[in-house]
């Protein structure tokens, strides 16, 4: 019995192992999505820098980004720019910063090196212009209240350059926190501390903080032109006025020069308004690194939802988003409301050099892509347009074609798996049935009890059922002959003993000097057959064992016939030879001594059936399929019906018995055992149209054979 395989050595555990080739197919998909999401990335790289590159074209040598560097002088010249926000909401003053919120990225320090003593800040709406500064203080010193003079405490100065040219001095000092108005002082700047006036149009707030104090100013929008100049007074010492520290916007602590106001122009903004993109932001910059407009914006607006866009749901989605970065459109930008842009895209168009970059956002939620491109002026580069967009699209895309992918795997795999499943179990059902029986066919001794039906099926297990099948036909043949052969060895030997026992007891019985001659000669006669006998075995076997010996070599097959036709001729006189072949040579590959044997047999075989007075003829014809047929047809008694194989098998005969030769039946099986050996076989068969039997050897020709 078989033993019980487990289910990990069986062909259906094999054949799922082969069904894991399947993955392939999701790595091949993400190694696709990969190079999709690079070209889509290089795609959405250059149309960044052709919109840029669009921008940059219609500002080329535009007065509003010549003016934002130059106004009378340049910027190269030292003038300080002040950057002036745009407020969307509007500023209530009381001195804290929390409406200043989304602008305080923006925040100016002086002295930009080393220790700086204030920060400070522009915004502005339809009517005025609010000021924020945030002081760095330690021993903030209020102003004596009913004090004439207004330098004996900390204060601040604000230095306005009107529209006509002309200079307005301003001084913000508090003898407490609270409400402040600004007091006009006389100009030019140092020549008095005594203030001239009050201004209550210029408002503020002055609020104590944990570093110093903060101050917010409000200032009518008509006061002042296009210039601006802030200075803070640190005083720590009320007896000593003159070691204050004074520290301006311009630079130094004697604002002689103003600095210049830079804000978004409105007409930047509406030229590049018609090329804006969805989830896209522009942004329009000085030499200077200033925003000189914007347009776009990288999130949607607040109103828009994640339920107002449409749910896909997927089974994949939790194990999805564990796996894969998720687009997110709420992210932390750093350059929301930025005055002045940094980044090397930026550095690299300011000379003249388009550039792209890739960059996170801070809290890493996503990637934003951005492009840079120069505008040129007659002058050199003015500034330089910059364009973002996130890649939130690309990888919603990538996430939603590898989900899709995953899934559909999945399901292939798992229909695929259980195919394979259900193919491998009928396949071994097969196996097993076939292999039942087999095992039901030959019993534990080796006995074969039955016959093997063939299965019909045109698949591989079906030839290997069929092969089973014959290969058991075949061995319950040769078994029936082992049991017939020695039966039949039996019967071969028992004549010839019986000849010799008889002989010798009535040699015994019967001394007569006459007889006793006629006795010994039959046991002599006796013992010869036993040696023919033994002979005609051992020849058998010495052929057996010359095949393994011999080499094949091409020669004319049909040459080889006349010249034994001579000798059979001269060997058998009382009987009549006719050849009948082709004219062309027959060439065949084989042992020339070995067919001549083969023809031997036959023709000893068809003069000991033939009828007496008939001819015996000798027939060499080729086929259509590249075989040689040599044949002996005799006329004569016809073939036992159902025998035409068997003939060829050993210790098969159909003489009758009693003959004064004993035939083993080996001659016919020395025949096959040659056409064999030569690639081909023997036949035999009864001819009805001419009474007669024909024995032939069909060859394969050589390829040398025209």
């Amino acid at each position: 019995m078989t033993p019980r395989r487990g289910f990990f050595q069986s062909i259906r555990f094999k054949l799922l192992l082969v069904s894991l080739s399947l993955l392939a197919i999701p790595w091949a998909g993400y190694r696709y999505i990969q190079e999709t999401e690079r070209f889509l990335r290089q795609t959405q790289e250059t149309m960044l820098l052709g919109t840029a590159q669009a921008v940059a074209a219609i500002l080329h040598n535009s007065p509003a980004i010549i003016n934002s560097t130059r106004d009378g002088e340049t910027a190269d010249a030292g003038t300080p720019l002040q950057y002036v926000n745009r407020l969307e909401q509007p500023i209530q003053l009381d001195g804290y910063t929390e409406d200043w919120l989304p602008y305080l990225g923006n925040l100016q320090r002086y002295p930009a090196e080393g220790e700086w003593l204030f920060e400070s800040i522009l915004g502005e709406d339809a009517g005025h212009l609010y000021l924020l500064l945030r002081v760095n203080d330690q021993q903030v010193l209020h102003h004596p209240p009913g004090s004439v003079r207004l330098d004996q405490g900390d204060y601040v100065d604000i230095t306005l350059g009107a529209a006509d040219g002309g200079v307005s001095r301003y001084r913000m000092a508090s003898t407490a926190p609270g409400w402040v108005t600004a007091r006009r002082l006389p100009a030019p700047a140092g020549s008095s501390a005594e203030p001239i006036g009050r201004e209550d149009r210029i408002q503020g707030e002055w609020q104590t903080s944990e570093r110093g104090y903060t101050l917010e100013m409000r200032i009518p929008r008509y006061l002042l032109g296009e210039r601006i100049a802030i200075t803070v007074a640190d005083l720590d010492d009320p007896a000593q006025p003159l070691a204050r520290r004074l520290v301006s916007s311009t630079g130094d602590g004697q604002p002689t020069r103003l600095g210049r106001l830079v804000r978004p122009d409105p007409e930047i903004g509406r030229l590049i308004g018609g090329l804006e993109h969805e989830n896209a932001r522009i942004w329009v910059v000085n030499n200077q690194r200033l925003v000189l407009a914007r347009r776009g914006r990288l999130q949607p607006p607040e109103a828009v939802t994640e339920a107002d866009e449409p749910v896909r749901f997927s089974p994949l989605q939790p194990l999805m988003r564990l796996i894969l970065d998720q687009p997110s459109e709420h992210f932390q930008d750093d350059f929301t409301r930025s005055a002045r842009l940094q980044g090397r895209e930026i550095d690299a168009a300011l000379t003249g050099q388009p550039q792209s970059r890739r960059r996170n956002t801070p809290d890493g939620r996503a990637v934003i892509l951005s492009a840079a491109w120069p505008i040129q002026s007659s002058a050199g580069v003015a500034g330089a347009v910059l364009v973002e967009q996130t890649t939130n699209r690309i990888l919603s895309l990538q996430n939603q074609a590898l989900e899709q992918i995953t899934g559909t795997t999945l399901l292939l795999f798992l229909f695929v798996g259980l195919a394979i499943l259900g193919f491998a179990s009928l396949l071994t059902t097969r196996i097993r049935r076939l292999n039942q029986r087999i095992e039901t066919a030959v019993t534990s001794d080796g006995r074969i009890q039955g016959t093997l039906s063939a299965d019909q099926s045109a698949d591989e297990i079906g030839d290997l059922s069929r092969s089973f099948s014959g290969v058991l036909n075949r061995l319950a043949e040769y078994n029936r002959y082992l049991e017939a052969m020695a039966s039949r060895l039996a019967h071969e030997f028992r004549t010839p003993l019986t000849i010799v026992r008889s002989s010798l007891e009535n040699l015994q019985s019967d001394p007569a000097e006459g007889d006793r001659e006629r006795y010994l000669l039959r046991a002599q006669e006796g013992i010869e057959r036993l040696g023919l006998i033994l002979h005609r075995m051992r020849e058998a076997t010495r052929l057996e064992q010359q095949l393994l010996q011999t080499e094949l070599a091409p020669f004319d097959l049909g040459a080889l016939l006349e010249m034994a036709l001579e000798g059979y001729r001269s060997a058998f006189p009382d009987v009549t030879f006719e050849l009948d072949r082709c004219n062309a040579p027959v060439i065949i590959r084989g042992a020339p001594d070995l067919i001549s044997q083969a023809l031997d047999k036959l023709i000893s075989n068809a003069v000991d059936f033939h009828q007496p007075g008939s001819a015996i003829r000798l027939i060499l014809k080729k086929t259509e399929r590249r075989l040689v047929r040599l044949s002996v047809r005799n006329i004569g008694p016809p073939l036992p019906e159902g025998m035409e194989r068997e003939l060829f098998a050993s210790m098969v005969s159909i003489r009758k018995t009693g003959a004064s030769e004993p035939h083993m039946g080996l001659g016919l099986y020395l025949v096959r055992l040659i056409s064999e050996f030569h690639g081909g076989h023997a036949e035999a068969r009864t001819l009805d149209a001419h009474s007669a039997v024909e024995f032939s050897l069909l060859l394969p020709s050589s390829p040398t054979d025209s």
